[in-house]
């Protein structure tokens, strides 16, 4: 209001003022002072309008609050009055109070409040009630008695006093009474049904748990401390379940709370729990949380049961019942009547039955009949006795099938000693029974043709020379060899080899004279025992006969036929050898006899005694030969090699020489064959590597003019061995460049398994060492094949060179390679070089380089080292016309070498 004025007489002061000074004519200075009026009374009328709206909208709320406020204090469960703080008379009562007091609200205005509500202690209520009235406290509360009038019951209250005004400004008491009986008996009841639910979880093993959000701590009820074996005093402040719970465990335990936490799901897990004595345990919690009234968790509670004996007890039986159910053993359970009670899948697997055909049944059910009534009351006599039997027994299966069992039959008894069940456990032998027949047949037959093997016809041909000694007998030993039969297998398939094999065996055996012998003694050979000869002729006739038997075809499913020709070795008793032994081996001597042509027939030969010699040499070569790489006696020489464009020496091949203190120098084609036969090629071959890389070297630190070394490879070494492995480590420990070394491998090698040599030939170049082929043209090698070989180098067999140039094939096939290697863009080395006309033959074709005598021999490793320092690298040719051309370092031919 005062605002209003002050706009007032400021906006009127200020246009009596401002007026004249904005208008100069006269005539207009009314107008603009009723203009003036006018819009004061405008904005004076919207001022009055928004000050009554908002009055109105003030009374609105006002009769709101107070028709919300009598709500609440008319149904409120707890009593209220207004009293006047001098008399004490209620001014008003809600209904929780008059029925409290059992008086209507015309009742209790006649009444004092003080005597229907008295205090406990009268003096401390006057004391809080001046404070009250003097402002120094806004409340008190205490207890008071009151008592209802209609039915006479007290009941302890719970009385709050607080101070409020009238519309006058006339102090008024408010009383509110909380009815504390109900609280009472409510937290009588909590307390009673909190003591049954402990001695409910305790007498059921199980604790109680429950997990304040807001203060963060556990409530445990006695019985979790037990389980947990905890001694102290505050279990809720020492446990931390998540270091006490298994490593194993927590991440599960984890999400399962999370869970129930997030989701209001249940929450149950069973876990290990490191109990306060250190030892883990297995235990189950189940719970919920508890919201709040917007929807927050206040509490996370349940039980905890601990598991361990019922786990253990649930692992027992079911480790009891998986190995009943998945053992390989019938199982029979009987009750003292022996009815079957159950069956396990081995025993339904094993008879055929099922276990509902059996329930209630006697085992009699599937006697077979086999055994006698002597029998079954010896079996029954040993149970009653020992509660037990063991032993083998015949049953019948469903179909009908008789079959062997190695059971065992055992008692069940109860506390007083009387039998409740009997428990048959039972295993099928027949596979058992067959194997030992298997093993019979096996110990002197062989498993493919069914012929006596090595061993058994090994002792019956010993009974055969025991009783020919006594009868002056004449006997024949033929050993019949395969010939070429890994072709067979190599062609066809080692199935087919075999039925070619049986049905090579059945020929023979079909053949053979009543009272004659027959066995297998190795993969491909046959040997046959003929008896009760008169001499060489019948033993000829007898051989020609099994190998024209052998000799028929045979045909395969697919139509067509496979032939396998026969040789066969013949060793006379007593002409030849009088023991079993040397029969054997003269039989053996004489079959390789055969393949090598030394026999009368093309197909047959009788052995001699020197064959055996040549054995024996072989044999006493292996162990010289074994003895000479141990000592040292293994030499390499080296051969020059020549480039022919230059005529300089660009390599060495290296030559294995054995020079022995009695022999001398032996022949590689002596020892090579037994070295590659005995497995002595590999660490041979070995050695070859590692002295060439590290004589090849040794010239290199010396300065000599650097040469690559080339090394043969055998094919037994090439195939058989890690010729890969080997080279990488002679490089590593010799330090000789990889590209300088060159292997060389015979053709024959690469055609024989043509995808193993491709693999250890990429793995050779890998290692960034070249790669020739030796002897090429002398094999049978595919150009399809060849072309997918990391060669480096072809080398002309010196076959083809010796004859030129007197002999146009030889000249043609050398022709024809020369051309063939510059078109795979392959060097070509020719060896076996001896004539000035073989050079000139190569020079002119485009050949790269040569070896040979026209340079020189093999020579030991010093004389070639003298030979390169002496001519400087380049060769001196024996009876060449021209004379060399010297080389330096500014020729230009040096760049290509």
């Amino acid at each position: 209001m005062a605002f209003y004025v002050a706009f007032g007489l400021l906006w009127f002061g200020a246009a009596e003022v401002l007026a004249p000074h904005w208008v100069d004519d006269p005539v207009a200075l009314p107008g603009l002072l009723r203009w003036k009026t006018y819009i004061f009374v405008f904005i004076t009328g919207l001022l009055a309008a928004w000050q009554v709206r908002r009055m109105m909208r003030a009374e609105a709320a006002r009769v709101a609050t107070m028709q919300e406020f009598f709500h609440i204090v008319r149904h409120a469960p707890v009593g209220i009055a207004r009293v006047e703080p001098g008399t004490g008379h209620v001014q008003w009562a809600n209904g929780r109070l008059c029925r409290m007091l059992g008086l209507t609200l015309q009742e209790l205005a006649l009444r004092d409040f003080r005597a229907l509500a008295p205090s406990r202690d009268e003096g401390e209520a006057q004391e809080q009630m001046r404070r009250l009235l003097n402002g120094e406290i806004d409340h008190y509360q205490n207890q008071r008695t009151v008592r209802n009038a209609e039915n006479g019951r007290s009941a302890t209250v719970l009385c709050t006093v607080a101070v409020v005004r009238n519309n006058h400004g006339t102090p008024m008491l408010v009383h509110v009474l909380q009815d504390l009986s109900e609280i009472e008996a409510a937290r009588q009841a909590m307390d009673y049904s909190t003591q049954q639910l402990r001695l409910a979880l305790d007498g059921s093993g199980s604790g109680m748990w429950d997990w304040d959000m807001e203060r963060r701590r556990y409530t445990f009820s006695d019985g979790v401390a037990a389980m947990l074996r905890y001694t102290g005093k505050d279990l809720a402040h020492d446990v931390r379940f998540k270091e006490l719970l298994h490593p194993e465990d927590r991440e599960q335990v984890h999400r399962a709370v999370a869970q129930a936490l997030q989701t209001g799901a249940l929450f149950e897990v069973t876990a290990r729990v490191r109990c306060f004595d250190g030892e883990y345990r297995w235990f189950q919690a189940r719970g919920t949380r508890h919201l709040d009234a917007q929807g927050r968790v206040l509490r996370f509670s349940g039980i905890f049961t601990d598991q361990t004996e019922h786990r253990r007890e649930q692992d027992r039986l079911r480790l009891a019942a998986t190995v009943v159910d998945n053992t390989m053993e019938g199982v029979v359970v009987t009750d003292s009547q022996s009815l079957i009670l159950s069956v396990n899948p081995a025993f339904t697997r094993l008879l055929g039955y099922t276990e509902q055909e059996l329930l209630g049944r006697t085992p009699r059910a599937f006697k077979s009949g086999r055994h006698g009534q002597a029998f079954y009351q010896g079996m029954w006599q040993a149970l009653n006795q020992t509660g037990h039997w063991r032993g083998e027994i015949w049953n019948r299966r469903k179909n009908g099938d008789i079959f062997p069992e190695r059971m065992s039959l055992s008692a069940v008894y109860d506390a007083q000693g009387a039998v409740t069940h009997y428990v048959c456990m039972f295993t099928d032998i027949s596979e058992e029974k067959a194997q030992q027949q298997r093993l019979e047949f096996l110990a002197h037959k062989d498993p493919l043709t069914g012929l006596s093997n090595r061993s058994w016809f090994g002792q019956e041909l010993e009974r055969a020379v025991q009783q020919a000694r006594q009868g002056s007998e004449q006997m024949a030993v033929l050993l019949l060899n395969l010939d070429r039969f890994k072709d067979v297998n190599d062609s066809y398939g080692h199935l087919v080899g075999d039925e070619v094999l049986k049905h090579i065996a059945r020929q023979v055996q079909g053949a053979l004279r009543p009272g004659d012998m027959i066995g297998r003694m190795a993969g491909d050979e046959i040997i046959v025992l003929a008896r009760e000869l008169h001499g060489h002729g019948d033993a000829e006739e007898i051989a020609e006969r099994l190998i024209r038997a052998a000799a028929q075809p045979w045909h395969s499913p697919d139509g067509f036929a496979v032939v396998v020709s026969v040789s066969a070795g013949i060793c006379m008793f007593p002409e030849h050898a009088d023991t079993t032994a040397s029969l054997l081996q003269g039989a053996h001597a004489a079959v390789y006899g055969a393949k090598e042509g030394r026999g009368e027939s093309s197909a047959w030969c009788f052995y001699d005694e020197g064959m055996t010699a040549s054995a024996r040499e072989r044999i006493a070569l292996e162990a010289k030969l074994r003895l000479a790489m141990g000592l040292g006696q293994m030499q390499l020489y080296y051969q020059p090699q020549v480039d022919i464009a230059s005529g300089r020496i660009v390599g060495a091949e290296a030559l294995l020489r054995w020079n022995d203190p009695q022999e001398g120098f032996i022949s590689p084609a002596r020892f090579i064959p037994v070295a590659e036969s005995s497995g002595l090629i590999g660490p041979l071959g070995e050695w070859v590597i590692h002295e060439a890389c590290r004589q090849a070297q040794a010239w290199r630190m010396q300065g000599l003019p650097e040469v690559s070394v080339a090394v043969n490879v055998s094919p037994h070494q090439f195939l058989l061995t890690d010729v890969a492995g080997c080279t990488a480590r002679a490089l590593q420990s010799s330090g000789y460049s990889a590209q300088a070394l060159e292997l060389e491998i015979t053709e024959s090698a690469l055609a024989e398994r043509p995808d193993e040599a491709l693999a250890v030939l990429r793995k050779l170049r890998e290692l960034g060492v070249r790669l020739a082929i030796d002897d090429f043209g002398t094999g049978y090698s595919s150009l399809a094949h060849l072309k997918r070989f990391p060669i480096d180098v072809l080398k002309i067999d010196q076959g083809f060179i010796r004859d030129i140039p007197h002999n146009g094939d030889d000249m043609a096939i050398s022709r024809a390679i020369i051309a063939m290697g510059r078109s795979l863009d392959l060097q070509v080395l020719a060896e076996g070089v001896e004539t000035v006309q073989q050079l000139d033959f190569l020079r002119s074709n485009g050949c790269d380089a040569f070896q040979g005598y026209l340079c020189s021999k093999p020579l030991p490793a010093a004389e070639f080292a003298a030979l390169l320092a002496g001519s400087g690298g380049t060769a001196r040719m024996v009876g060449h016309a021209v004379q060399p051309v010297a080389l330096t370092a500014d020729d230009p031919g040096t760049d290509s070498l």
